[in-house]
């Protein structure tokens, strides 16, 4: 059977019809007169300090925390801040995307102010691991990459998000080879830093400017994640627990 071809359409379409009560398939494909968000809500137009105030609101009615900076303070202010939730939590290893937004910053050497580890997601390469054996059997730890154990043991992780979602308060993150998205999933407290000119109002914004320009599935990043507030799950008794499948504390800093 070659791939990509589907048999047996007609025959599964009319045997769900007939248990519809119906004669037939349709004769025709529904029509679909409205295609996304209706247009009244594409028009809505918000400035700059709109967004900040929009995301702000839902962000922290989310349990989240944020920090609106100008960008002449901001090296100062973010690490000070980072500083303030790494004492209050009790962190004592950080990892944190390969970024040069961040690095800029000097958010490592805020960190080693506070004796305070940093593991950038960059691939490690020791004389130790280039030396040490294939692992056969053993555990699942034993046989992951040194720098996912490293980020593993990391209590906070530092991101720089692409674009920011002002009216539902989430960050969209494009993963990379130097932007792991274990860093904003293992860790038990996420750290996001972003200018203001990365806020979008609505969702469509985002993903129009996440697709622009690309031809093919090759030209997108691994993944793509979208974070709004502290992980939430609940089950089929609608207990909710915080930071099962994710960071359980979130801040956002937001550079003017």
């Amino acid at each position: 059977m070659p791939a990509g071809q589907i048999h047996g359409r007609e025959s599964f379409i009319s045997n769900i019809s007939s248990r519809l009560g119906r004669k037939g398939p349709a004769a025709h494909e529904p029509e679909h007169p409205f295609r996304g968000a209706p247009q009244f809500y594409k028009d809505i137009q918000r400035s700059t300090e709109e967004k900040i105030t929009l995301f702000s609101e839902v962000w922290t009615g989310l349990t989240g925390k944020v920090l609106v900076v100008e960008e002449a303070e901001a090296k100062e202010k973010i690490g000070a801040w980072l500083q303030e939730v790494a004492k209050e939590l009790n962190v004592t290893q950080v990892s944190r995307w390969e970024h040069e937004g961040l690095k800029a910053l000097g958010l490592d050497e805020a960190l080693a102010e506070a004796g305070i580890g940093v593991v950038p997601w960059l691939p490690i390469e020791t004389e130790a691991s280039a030396a040490e054996p294939a692992v056969e059997g053993g555990s699942n730890w034993a046989k992951r990459s040194e720098l996912l154990r490293r980020t593993e043991r990391c209590q906070l992780g530092i991101v720089w998000p692409d674009y920011a979602i002002a009216n539902t308060s989430t960050l969209v993150l494009q993963c990379s080879a130097e932007r792991g998205r274990s860093v904003s999933l293992l860790t038990d407290i996420l750290f996001a830093v972003f200018r203001a000119d990365q806020l979008v109002t609505r969702m469509g914004e985002a993903f129009a400017r996440i697709t622009e320009g690309k031809a093919d599935a090759a030209s997108y990043a691994s993944s793509l994640n979208l974070i709004t507030g502290p992980s939430r799950s609940a089950d089929i008794e609608n207990d909710l627990t915080i930071g099962i499948h994710g960071p359980g504390k979130v801040y956002a800093v937001i550079i003017k």
